[in-house]
C-alpha cells in the first residue's frame, strides 16, 4: 500500500491512521503518553506495524528465513531534522535488521520532508542506540540521496544504441 496521508489523533487514546490509495487505511491505537508529540506517535506506530508484519509464525522460532531475535531489543532512535535532534526511547524491534530498516524508512521520510522545504541536509539522518547507549545503526542523508539517484537512474529510459 502506498501511504498518501498520515493522520494523528493525539487525544486520550492516541491513534495514528495511515491512509493509502483506493481508500485503504491502517490505524494503530497507542497507550496514552503525554510526553509524545505527533512525530513520535507516528514513529511508534510504524514500529508496531513492523512488529505486526513479523508476527506470523513467531512461535515457530528462528529459521533461515527469519533472523534470530536480538537479546536486548530496547532501542532509542535519534532523528536529525532541520537542525534539531529528537529522541524516541523505549522502542523494541525483533531483530537488528528491523532496526536498520526502520532507520532507513525514517531517514527517507526526513529526506522527502527536507526536499519539500527546498533543503539538502547532510550528515546523519537517523541512528539507533541500544540499551547500553552504543550506536548500532545509522543512516546518513548521503545514503538516502544515493538511493534516490539509483532509483531514478533505474526508471529513466536507456538510450538505444541502434
Amino acid at each position: 500500500m502506498q501511504i498518501l496521508e498520515t493522520i494523528v489523533d493525539n487525544g486520550p487514546f492516541p491513534t495514528v491512521r495511515f491512509e493509502g490509495e483506493g481508500g485503504e487505511a491502517v490505524s494503530v491505537s497507542l497507550a496514552f503518553e503525554a510526553s509524545l508529540d505527533d512525530a513520535q506517535l507516528v514513529a511508534k506506530a510504524k514500529v508496531f506495524l513492523l512488529h505486526a508484519a513479523n508476527f506470523e509464525g513467531a512461535e515457530a522460532g528462528p529459521s533461515a528465513d527469519r533472523p534470530e531475535p536480538v537479546r536486548d531489543s530496547s532501542y532509542t532512535l535519534e532523528y536529525r531534522d532541520n537542525g534539531q535532534v529528537r529522541d524516541l526511547a523505549g522502542l523494541t524491534f525483533p531483530t537488528l535488521d528491523a532496526v536498520l530498516e526502520e532507520c532507513r524508512r525514517s531517514a527517507d521520510d526526513l529526506w522527502q520532508d527536507a526536499l519539500s522545504r527546498s533543503e539538502a541536509p547532510v550528515g546523519w539522518a537517523v541512528r539507533a542506540r541500544d540499551a547500553t547507549g552504543e550506536i548500532v545503526a545509522s543512516v546518513d542523508y548521503e545514503d538516502v540521496r544515493k538511493m534516490h539517484e539509483a532509483n531514478t537512474a533505474d526508471s529513466e529510459p536507456v538510450p538505444s544504441t541502434l
